[in-house]
């Protein structure tokens, strides 16, 4: 269950708002709009008829009303109370020179006027403590309460004491803002991250000479949210967060999709790949992505399609079989019943059949060769079409691919059918992977970290998640890999 933030897109984000009774740190530098999205946070409570408490330590009531004066933020709402607490020097029953808490003007006026507390953790909670329970608590900010501790440990467990009370105590769900630069150094920070149960960072982004605020959600603990940096939007209504999608409305798409056989894939991309489009998969040679290819294969066949391969170097037809225990069929079956169309770029796979096609220097329309072979044989079967580039480009010019592109999109490729190349940019001509990716309908990167971890991320698509990134897990049994 989780209370509303007051902006539908951040909900989405965080995978359902704010969950309930645990709090969310809201970190960024000044002027992002930390205090104005706590706020919202508040008037959405306030407007279901929550019980919310503001805690301002660094800016008064007059100050917070000039604030939110373009906002339709309520500070005199009737479920709403607003307090400071200011730490400065002044007289204690101790000394005459001790920092202590006062309340900043126009504030609640619960210290005593013959006295100040002394400025510590304890003297803060059970001050704030009078203020319970509440079932939204907005903290602005944890770097005015930076004096209460010597050493940012120190720092951390008052921290983690004031999420105790307003969780615990207050039953209370609560936000907490606060400015790194303010906070310490990176220890206190990662400190004040482990405290809090998720993490919103809003930060600056500079473009063509204009600054945009953006927000992303860092950490949430147990929750499956969308950790993308999204733009924050300030106008009259409050905060917003853009895009709502980074996909055009379904409305406006008439195609549909074939399932990847990975289905984390196929949920990534809208439904899987693009039915009479074209998808490039990128990737840097270091990675297993043939895997997925053989996964698109089958899935291809599982849906009663033909297809029709050109193999890279390190694949052969008996490797397909290898992939593909899990079915029905074999290579074997598949040649001679027309559903399956190879063009051997490099060596002979061992299969001697006339779907299988040998590159010829001297034809020089090998592509067009296995297209018309399928489309002639495989009958009313739509076709989908693999293609490995890096052994065709070392054969056929850049030109001569661009030619082969477009007529295959113009002359073969009906509304039913797929096709998909692979790449890799980094042995390719750079002119020509780009004119690929330009063409796709969708792009898809997987590469290698130095550690090991296997990344596919996608770039472009007209459906699913752009921009998303995922670890591919590889494993012993049949689909053999998916994405976490």
């Amino acid at each position: 269950m989780g209370l509303s933030t007051g902006c539908e897109r951040l909900d989405e984000l965080l995978g359902g708002g704010v969950p309930d009774k645990r709090s969310l740190l809201v970190s960024g530098p000044p002027g992002t709009g930390k205090t104005t999205l706590g706020m919202q946070f508040l008037q959405a409570g306030l407007d279901g008829g929550d019980q919310c408490l503001f805690v301002s330590t660094e800016q008064t009531i007059g100050e917070l009303e000039d604030t939110f004066e373009p906002y339709p933020f309520d500070l005199d709402a009737e479920g709403l109370t607003v307090i400071t607490v200011h730490c400065e020097p002044g007289d204690t029953m101790e000394r005459d020179d001790d920092l202590v808490v006062r309340t900043l003007e126009g504030g609640d006026r619960a210290v005593t006027e013959w006295f100040d507390l002394p400025f510590t953790r304890e003297n803060v909670v059970h001050y704030l403590s009078e203020y319970g329970p509440r079932d939204r608590i907005l903290l602005d900010s944890l770097s005015g309460l930076r004096p209460i501790a010597a050493d940012e440990v120190s720092f951390w467990r008052s921290t983690y004491d004031l999420i105790r009370l307003f969780s615990d105590t207050f039953d209370a769900t609560s936000l907490l803002t606060a400015e790194d630069s303010d906070i310490g150094d990176s220890v206190a920070s990662e400190l004040l991250r482990y405290a809090a149960h998720g993490v919103v960072e809003l930060s600056w982004a500079e473009r063509a000479n204009q600054r945009h605020r953006f927000l992303r959600v860092e950490k949430l603990r147990g929750r499956d949210h969308d950790d993308r940096r999204h733009k924050l939007v300030f106008d009259g209504s409050g905060v917003s967060v853009q895009p709502t999608q980074r996909t055009p409305p379904s409305a406006l798409l008439t195609h549909d999709h074939l399932p990847t056989g990975v289905d984390a894939l196929d949920e990534l991309l809208g439904g899987g790949l693009v039915r009479g489009g074209f998808t490039v998969l990128s990737h840097d040679g270091t990675t297993g992505y043939y895997t997925i290819n053989t996964r698109m294969l089958a899935e291809a066949l599982e849906e009663g399609m033909a297809v029709a391969v050109a193999l890279p170097a390190e694949v052969s037809l008996t490797q397909l079989d290898r992939y593909w225990t899990d079915t029905d069929w074999s290579v074997a079956d598949l040649l001679d019943d027309d559903r399956l169309f190879v063009l051997e770029l490099v060596e002979s796979n061992g299969h001697d059949h006339r779907n299988v096609l040998a590159y010829d220097d001297d034809e020089d329309r090998d592509w067009d060769r296995l297209m018309e072979l399928s489309y002639e044989r495989s009958g009313d079967r739509p076709l989908f079409a693999l293609v490995d580039t890096e052994p065709l480009l070392e054969r056929v010019s850049r030109e001569r691919v661009r030619e082969v592109r477009y007529r295959a999109a113009a002359r073969y490729t009906d509304e039913d059918d797929v096709v998909v190349y692979t790449i890799n940019p980094a042995v390719q001509d750079t002119a020509l992977v780009e004119f690929l990716v330009d063409t796709s309908n969708q792009t898809i990167r997987i590469e290698r970290g130095d550690d090991g971890i296997e990344w596919l991320t996608l770039r472009k698509s007209p459906t699913g998640s752009p921009g998303t990134s995922k670890v591919v897990a590889y494993h012993e049994s049949p689909p053999y890999v998916d994405l976490v």
